[in-house]
């Protein structure tokens, strides 16, 4: 759930456009990320984030009736996963209630809805990727309520495209890379878990995959899983930050970077320990194109210049 109000997406009367794309969640960092995306391939859309309640379905059928909208995208979350843990009803508002309303209404409308999820669905206890079939078994409230709204949206809308991701970082909002950055420069040293496997998900290349989808047309409903090419650990993540920080001359010293154990870092909230994601069906089915983490993150850094500048 963003901080942030959008209501600058929000035109101020009906465009009646049939092929708009109504993107929920717009002031997050993939909805930032996807709608300038949508803006440079000259797609038509409507943002909209806190300023619309989208768990309350008069309020989503209502809206719904002003446009003819062709794709419903969500990136819409509550995304605070340990306060989730004191805060179940407000997360199962967000993540659980309001996709099967965005579900109803895109069947209802006729449109098409792609959904992002995550990786928190299951109990991160597997010993190899996992795919889209495999069972599910959240260990948090946050994935609990993640999944109580893949449910939900299935019921109301078969049709659905629904796509787990995980550890997404990106250029707009807090992320690992920039909460790694700042006590990389003021500390001589800091300690990362190294015992909780997984890859990143470069949000601006999982926008580009995503409208490529739309702008293709490609209907292929179903469950699918993205991520970047690779595994490492949040310890591994944090010392390619490092080096790339040194490398462009965001960090001006090195620190030492210390791996603890999950046991050693509580949290409110239990993290998968595995989050590694078969991505074989969304690079065939939905076209999408996987790059190797570290590859990826070298883009990040590229872009986070020319952004900051």
């Amino acid at each position: 759930m963003s901080e942030k109000n959008s209501s600058e997406f929000l035109p101020p009367t009906p465009t009646h456009n049939a092929h708009a794309i109504w993107l929920t969640g717009a002031s997050g960092m993939l909805g930032r990320q996807i709608a300038r995306e949508l803006t440079h391939c000259g797609i038509s859309f409507i943002g909209t984030d806190i300023e619309l309640d989208i768990s309350d379905e008069r309020v989503v059928m209502n809206f719904m009736a002003r446009y003819r909208f062709k794709w419903i995208v969500n990136c819409a979350a509550y995304t605070a996963v340990d306060k989730a843990e004191s805060e179940p009803d407000i997360a199962l508002k967000v993540n659980g209630a309001a996709p099967g309303i965005l579900g109803k209404a895109a069947s209802r409308r006729g449109a098409n809805l792609l959904h992002i999820s995550t990786d928190y669905v299951f109990n991160g206890q597997s010993n190899h990727p996992y795919r889209e079939t495999d069972a599910t078994d959240p260990v948090s409230v946050y994935g609990k309520t993640k999944l109580a709204g893949e449910l939900a949206l299935m019921k109301a809308c078969p049709n659905a495209i629904i796509v787990r991701i995980s550890w997404l970082y990106g250029i707009y909002g807090r992320n690992f890379v920039e909460t790694m950055l700042k006590p990389m420069e003021e500390k001589e040293e800091i300690r990362v878990v190294a015992d909780q496997l997984g890859v990143p998900t470069y949000a601006e290349l999982l926008a580009e995959n995503v409208v490529s989808l739309i702008g293709q047309g490609i209907e292929a409903p179903g469950i699918y899983h993205y991520q970047d090419k690779g595994r490492i650990s949040w310890y591994g993540f944090a010392r390619e930050i490092q080096r790339l920080g040194l490398f462009h001359g965001i960090l001006s010293k090195k620190c030492r970077i210390m791996p603890i154990t999950t046991e050693a870092y509580p949290t409110a909230a239990n993290r998968p320990l595995f989050s590694v994601l078969d991505t074989e069906k969304a690079r065939k089915k939905l076209g999408f194109v996987v790059k190797g983490w570290k590859e990826n993150l070298e883009s990040y850094f590229e872009e986070r210049k020319e952004w900051r500048r």
